[in-house]
């Protein structure tokens, strides 16, 4: 069974003002093979190099019959299309979210594009639009029955509407909401996973409810009130919308897709069974994480309409240049990751239970590396002046990194809070980010930690040819582990890979269909 790729260190790297060899790791390239695959019912072959093929696809990627689509190169063993679909929710709730208001930080003056108070949603009113009952409609075997246009952000976000159950529809704010009693009959309940105790003790200690935390803070951002210390009231309508679409992805569903995989692990423990169903939840995880707008993409293609995490892997690699080819392609996490979620299927349908605990805590800490490097981006951009949007962005980022920051080091994690929720950068920005990066060593939870290094993070660039902050990231911020550069993306699995030295690569294509609309209507 192949559950990994060696690893290699390359030296390509351009500075405009220092030079300093590139530390970060890329996955060595297999020999090129042709295998066919068959995805969707249908035969697709092509030739194609990839790297990691083999492992990202898992081992059932070798010319036998995959009954549901792929995502993003991971194939499901259980069919977990409707979950996905809840990033369709997010694209509609952006778009609902209307033009931006309020470009000023803390100003809220009409302006003749935002007559009244830039600060609210409207002239007269401070919260975005809400009527209770526009997405309420009835679901029957997967289908609406008299299924209203839904178009409103707010209910679109409280009620669902396009993340069908068989009687129900799935809503990102449940996955907040209910966050207390999820779980409560499981050996781990949610509110006891490893990472949600984090988050949720975090925030308890700022004066947020402990469990119901995330659903709290987006409320606040659509009603425009007072949570915490922060008031969305006075920040401006720009800064609110950036915290809703970016606070519904880091701190409603990464909680939930934590949540599915510890849901497997408890379903491992319990149910004893190697059928393919039997991976459901973790099948589950990867729908939340990369969506339904990956289905049918081989592994390493560009997928131009992702809007979920591992979208955001990809887009942040290109500010950082940690991308397979440094400033695009697939982002090295999101080959990890896939590595990581492929090995984590075969053990569970394996029913080696206590490995997949490693697995998920790896998996769980490396889906924060694009959240570090969105806080440092923002950091950098409102070091000097700030404006609602990038305020915004930074308080997303740096809100779904903070209780981890602060298990690692408290005195870290307060510079952060009082840019990110305090709205106060007369710090010194070089002090605060050296802080953050001392934390990486031990950022993370249990298996995952040192799995971030300053290499892994990478520095931040406006383009290939200029680097945007000298030092954003350098091997000398390493305080804890300066045997860092040696821990880089393969978290452990580089032993397992001994053996697949010299291993050929398999690669798939698909057809693209061209209709979008049956394709995410698609059900299998």
């Amino acid at each position: 069974m192949l559950f990994g790729t060696p690893h290699t260190l390359t030296t390509r790297r351009t500075h405009t003002r220092r030079q300093r060899p590139n530390l970060k790791p890329t996955f060595s390239t297999p020999q090129e093979h042709t295998t066919t695959v068959i995805t969707d019912m249908k035969t697709r072959s092509n030739t194609l190099t990839r790297p990691l093929v083999a492992v990202l696809l898992g081992s059932h990627a070798f010319g036998v019959k995959a009954t549901y689509q792929y995502f993003a190169g991971y194939e499901p063993l259980s069919n977990v299309t409707h979950h996905s679909m809840i990033d369709l929710d997010l694209k509609d709730i952006i778009d609902g979210l209307g033009p931006n208001c309020g470009e000023d930080l803390n100003d809220c003056s009409a302006t003749p594009a935002c007559p009244g108070n830039a600060c609210q949603y409207s002239a007269d009113d401070m919260s975005f639009p809400t009527d209770e009952a526009q997405c309420a409609f009835t679901v029957a075997n997967y289908a609406k029955i008299n299924a209203p246009a839904c178009s409103n952000s707010y209910d679109i976000w409280m009620d669902g509407k396009n993340s069908l159950k068989e009687t129900a529809v799935r809503s990102i704010s449940k996955f907040a909401s209910g966050a207390e009693s999820k779980g409560s009959d499981a050996a781990i309940p949610y509110k006891d996973n490893a990472f949600i105790k984090v988050m949720n003790e975090y925030w308890e200690s700022k004066g947020l409810d402990k469990y119901t935390w995330g659903f709290d803070m987006i409320k606040a951002a659509f009603d425009g009130t007072q949570i915490g210390e922060l008031n969305f009231g006075t920040v401006g309508r720009t800064f609110r919308k950036e915290a809703i679409k970016k606070g519904l992805l880091y701190l409603n569903v990464y909680p939930y897709a934590i949540w599915e995989m510890q849901d497997q692990i408890n379903d491992c423990r319990v149910d004893g069974t190697n059928e393919d169903p039997s991976v459901k939840a973790w099948d589950e995880a990867v729908a939340f994480w990369a969506g339904s707008q990956t289905r049918d993409y081989a592994y390493g293609e560009t997928i131009d309409d992702d809007n979920f995490i591992y979208a955001l892997g990809d887009k942040r690699c290109a500010n950082f240049g940690t991308c397979a080819t440094g400033f695009s392609g697939t982002a090295l996490v999101n080959q990890e990751l896939l590595a990581l979620f492929n090995r984590g299927k075969e053990q569970a349908r394996s029913l080696e239970c206590e490995p997949i605990d490693d697995i998920h805590e790896k998996i769980g800490t490396l889906m924060m590396l694009p959240f570090i490097q969105g806080t440092l981006r923002y950091l950098y951009y409102t070091k000097d002046s700030q404006d609602a949007k990038t305020t915004g962005e930074l308080w997303a980022f740096a809100t779904a990194i903070l209780p981890f920051v602060n298990e690692v080091n408290p005195t870290a994690a307060e510079a952060l809070y009082k840019r990110a929720w305090l709205l106060d950068f007369s710090g010194s920005y070089e002090a605060d980010k050296k802080l953050l990066e001392k934390t990486y060593s031990k950022f993370g939870v249990g298996a995952g930690k040192g799995s971030i290094t300053c290499e892994t993070i990478g520095d931040l660039y406006s383009d290939p040819q200029n680097m945007l902050s000298e030092n954003t990231c350098s091997s000398s911020s390493l305080s804890d582990n300066d045997d860092g550069l040696a821990l880089k993306l393969g978290l452990g699995l580089g032993a397992a890979c001994v053996a697949c030295l010299g291993l050929t690569a398999m690669s798939y294509s698909k057809e693209r269909k061209t209709n979008k609309q049956d394709q995410q209507a698609d059900v299998r």
